[in-house]
């Protein structure tokens, strides 16, 4: 059994979870914790955008996982 129901939810969570994580570095950087947040922000972003276009990709060919084989 998966710990996602399909890849689109797979794409979808990693999506989420680098938008948080870049809102988290780009409020750092404004801050004042160094620039070094403002690059980890952009990152963050582009894997973000990446892995929603990932995501409709999926939904699209209606993606899923293979099961294990018993043979």
């Amino acid at each position: 059994m998966s710990y996602y129901k399909s890849p689109e939810d797979m794409f979808s969570s990693r999506a989420n979870r680098f938008k948080s994580d870049g809102d988290r570095h780009w409020a750092m950087a404004k801050n004042g914790h160094g620039d070094y947040h403002y690059g980890k922000a952009r990152f963050c972003y582009e894997q973000a955008a990446a892995n929603r276009v990932k995501a409709e990709q999926a939904h699209v060919t209606g993606a899923t996982f293979h099961g294990a084989s018993n043979g």
